[in-house]
């Protein structure tokens, strides 16, 4: 007899729910793509650890890192497609391979990029205002530190931005075999951003008030603007690429993460919107990393691959951290980074991530599919 359609989907749940292993990643920067010499070694050095899945970044700076028709070609050598030769490279060694997408920031450097078709220069009224009233497209370096900026970044107000990430996204999710998309910068640099005269005009419209005005209102609407971001890229991977995870980096206090970045992330898990988070745990001080972890797990805890740090610390000091968070419930620990893990790092995390332990299911897209934004 033929089972009912919500019954098949119970059943895969349950039997995913068994047996699988936890989440054992690295982020890999986009340092390592740069030839396959380079990409070989670490892709050895995650074997070694006892890695199973990879978060590789592929899109930084506005720039591809595979065959894209949408972004302009990054600066690497020996190979034609990197992404393609990560995945022949790291799959057979029972890796996952998520493909990171830096989504908002597109731009990090002095010097204006050279491709003319780079966003940067084509589409210059996308770009994200600050309250002083200048573009993060013309802050120098030294006031982009100032304002906690990391480079000229992409407005989440604006649905054109919103279809430009999500058609990163698909092109990647419909032409390569990875198991997920992952987004990171998917968020506000901070609360002075975002005043550019479209936002500020579009908030109006919607709301009658102005920001100045009516802080808690803006605030929810800042992280609206980023939710339809996430929403219109999951819309379109459930549309093109149903089998594809979609994850993202996050700030890890959620209360800040909301009301600083715009980053509601817990809404984002509790509406199907994103099968995990990997909050970015990086502080080397053991009284704030066992806050955070308790902050960031006291909900959706296996929905969390909590993020912890190597570049800032010995690798001893982020087992305390993963340790903690492991114990509360996390699905998994994300290292950053495999390009920054010390020499012999990768033995002491194969003795700490070990073999067999019970792994998070990430799922909610089983469940939630998702409308047109």
């Amino acid at each position: 007899m033929e089972k009912p359609a919500f019954l098949l989907m119970i059943l895969l749940a349950a039997g995913l729910a068994s047996g699988e292993e936890n989440c054992r990643f690295f982020w890999v920067s986009r340092d390592a793509l740069v030839h396959p010499d380079t990409l070989n070694a670490l892709i050895l050095r995650a074997e070694a650890a006892g890695a199973n899945g990879l978060i590789v970044q592929v899109v930084g700076r506005g720039e591809a890192y595979y065959r894209s028709e949408i972004l302009p070609r990054a600066s690497y050598g020996g190979y034609d497609d990197p992404l393609a030769y990560l995945l022949a490279a790291a799959k057979p060694r029972g890796m996952e391979i998520h493909a990171w997408i830096n989504a908002f920031l597109v731009w990090s450097s002095p010097v204006p990029p050279a491709d003319s078709g780079h966003v940067w220069h084509s589409r210059p009224e996308w770009f994200l205002g600050h309250v002083s009233g200048k573009s993060s497209r013309d802050f120098t370096p030294g006031e982009a530190e100032a304002a906690g900026l990391v480079g000229a970044t992409l407005s989440p107000a604006l649905p054109e931005v919103r279809a430009f990430v999500a058609s990163i996204a698909e092109e990647i999710a419909l032409n390569y075999p990875v198991e997920g998309i992952h987004l990171d910068y998917v968020r506000y640099p901070g609360p002075s951003f975002g005043f550019e005269p479209g936002a500020v005009a579009l908030f109006y419209n919607e709301t009658g008030c102005l920001p100045r005005n009516s802080p808690e209102v803006w605030k929810r609407w800042r992280a609206d603007q980023v939710g339809m971001t996430v929403e219109t890229v999951r819309f379109r991977l459930n549309s093109s690429a149903p089998a594809t995870l979609l994850s993202c980096a996050v700030m890890p206090n959620p209360a800040t993460a909301y009301g600083d970045f715009g980053c509601p992330w817990r809404e984002w898990l509790d509406r199907g919107l994103v099968d995990f988070v990997c909050p970015m745990a990086y502080t080397p001080d053991r009284s704030r990393s066992r806050a955070l972890a308790a902050g960031a797990l006291a909900e959706n805890s296996g929905d969390v691959v909590y993020g912890v740090a190597v570049y800032n610390q010995p690798v001893a000091s982020a087992l305390e951290s993963a340790s903690g968070a492991l114990a509360l419930g996390a699905g998994g620990i994300c290292v950053y980074s495999l390009n920054s893990l010390p020499a012999g790092g990768e033995f002491e995390l194969a003795g700490f991530w070990g073999t067999g332990s019970p792994r998070h299911e990430y799922g909610p897209h089983l469940f939630h599919m998702v409308a047109a934004p």
